[in-house]
């Protein structure tokens, strides 16, 4: 019970705070300076003590906390995404106190919709069964949803919001239908019981399939990969830009997470087939998000296609299967975080500043802001991954994990499409070097632009610089993530679908040794 509690402590917290700013935005008769300083620094101080509260999960030789009635798990996998929820919530509260949109509104109910979104990402990082996925993932839809569209007075916010809500409730629709499916078939919605009945969904083989493609359509909407994705570029450009930043990292790194604890722990690819979906679609996204990035001309739809290719790139390390893929994926989320949110800031910044997101309006602006520009071309090099960014590195290392895993021919098209996105990330610099000024006004960072700016162009050098530690700290979290079957049937080795070649695989633990301890 005690444990159940600590490691739920984050999800109360956050709980805690929201409903703290809702209250505070029922009893605001209108939006005010002090009101909206209030409710930023509520959402701020909830989501620091969150982060504090986060466990650190105990080493492999422990292996994972199960707890929630076995619903939730807090292994490696729930520590890093929750780390992942909790600082891209941190940053867009940052990014939205002084975002020019937004002045007049009442923000309580703002932040305390983003902590409740948080809450989503929590419970789904470490959900262990199906009723538990379903429901973090609504959780996850309902804020944003309303988060996008919380623009009212924009037509584009409210049809961005409208095309949010209907794809959102269709992905549900598929996941319920899946989950039906394999209930049906196996009498369980536990992930672990689900393991265990690999045998009988091998000889109801075109039934799991079936299953098995509702749950890859469901995952394909929330994370947005080809030819799910088409709700991106309208919303990202309809949406508040914070809104967007949050969109772009947050819901697509946890999706990518359920879709590794269900296609990669639970219904090992090697049996189901899962591995060659996973990398057609891996290819055509990357492809068709570079391609049709080529074609725009505002930064906000550039960064949307972006953000699809990205987790093309990202489905590499799920193609691979193994634990080199498992903390390639660790690592190339941690850097997609810091890199993306980091471009999100100085746009945010040059929207405030020029109100525009078009390409043509950065024209010039080397020469007006050449310190904004500097971190501008940081972020753009390290997307692009250039050496020696971070971004560099995370893609050098799930191609890596990719090709060890025997997938060649896939690591050759995501090469030939990090040259293809390489054209339209320099569009930006050359506008900003190569143009003649428009403006002369300067471009004004906030404190809180400054130290998103701080964080993240830190991180996106340091990861860059001195990769070995952070890729460390990968493998260690990776490691901690069991499989399966070493869990659910102690006794029975752990199954080659996450042991590389050259790494030793992790000793099943006995009876006693399952039973959930807290980290000292």
């Amino acid at each position: 019970m005690y444990l159940s509690l600590r490691l739920l402590a984050p999800v109360f917290s956050l709980c805690t705070f929201a409903f703290v700013l809702f209250g505070v935005d029922a009893m605001a008769l209108r939006g005010t300076d002090a009101l909206r300083k209030l409710s930023f620094w509520i959402a701020l101080v909830g989501v620091v003590i969150s982060a504090a509260l986060l466990v650190f999960p105990s080493g492999p030789e422990q292996g994972p906390h199960l707890f929630g009635h076995q619903m939730l798990v807090w292994d490696g996998l729930s520590y890093f995404l929750s780390w992942i929820a909790v600082l891209t919530v941190f940053f867009v509260i940052l990014l939205s106190e002084r975002y020019r949109e937004f002045t007049g509104l009442r923000l309580s109910a703002y932040f305390g919709l983003l902590l409740l979104a948080a809450v989503g990402l929590i419970l789904l990082s470490a959900a262990n069964d199906f009723l538990m996925i379903f429901l973090a993932i609504e959780l996850i839809g309902i804020p944003s949803f309303i988060l996008t569209g919380y623009l009212r007075h924009k037509e584009k916010s409210s049809e961005a919001a409208i095309k949010f809500f209907l794809i959102g409730a269709f992905s549900s629709a598929m996941l319920a239908y899946g989950i039906s499916l394999l209930y049906g078939l196996t009498g369980t919605t536990s992930l672990l019981g689900l393991h265990q009945a690999l045998p009988l969904l091998q000889e109801k083989a075109p039934i799991a399939l079936l299953a098995v493609f509702f749950l890859i359509v469901s995952f394909g909407f929330k994370i947005a990969v080809v030819p799910f994705h088409m709700w991106v570029p309208d919303a990202f450009e309809g949406a508040p830009i914070p809104i967007a930043a949050f969109l772009s990292v947050a819901p697509k790194i946890a999706g990518a997470a359920i879709a590794i604890r269900v296609f990669v722990l639970t219904l090992e690819p090697s049996t189901v087939g899962i591995s060659s979906a996973l990398a057609v679609l891996a290819a055509v996204t990357m492809t068709i998000g570079n391609v049709i990035g080529l074609q725009q001309t505002n930064v906000i739809r550039l960064l949307a296609y972006s953000s699809i290719a990205h987790m093309g790139y990202l489905l590499l390390g799920l193609v691979a299967a193994t634990t080199m893929g498992l903390s390639s994926v660790y690592i190339y989320g941690w850097v997609y975080l810091f890199m993306n949110l980091g471009t999100f800031a100085i746009v945010i910044a040059l929207s405030n500043a020029m109100g525009s997101t078009e390409i043509s309006s950065y024209a010039g602006l080397a020469r007006r802001a050449p310190r904004v520009s500097a971190l501008l071309v940081l972020f753009v090099l390290s997307l692009a991954g250039i050496p020696p960014t971070a971004g560099f590195f995370a893609k050098f290392y799930v191609f890596a994990a990719a090709f060890d895993a025997q997938w060649k021919w896939l690591v050759v098209i995501a090469a030939v499409n990090s040259l293809i996105s390489v054209g339209y990330y320099f569009k930006i610099l050359h506008a900003m070097y190569f143009q003649a000024p428009t403006e002369t006004s300067d471009v004004e960072l906030t404190s809180s632009s400054l130290l998103t700016l701080g964080a993240t162009s830190f991180f996106t050098l340091a990861i860059g610089f001195a990769p070995q530690f952070f890729l460390g700290r990968s493998q260690f979290l990776a490691e901690t993530v069991i499989p399966r079957s070493s869990v659910s049937a102690p006794g029975t080795p752990a199954p080659s679908v996450l042991v590389p070649a050259g790494v030793p695989s992790v000793p099943a633990p006995t009876e006693a040794a399952s039973e959930p301890t807290l980290p000292q």
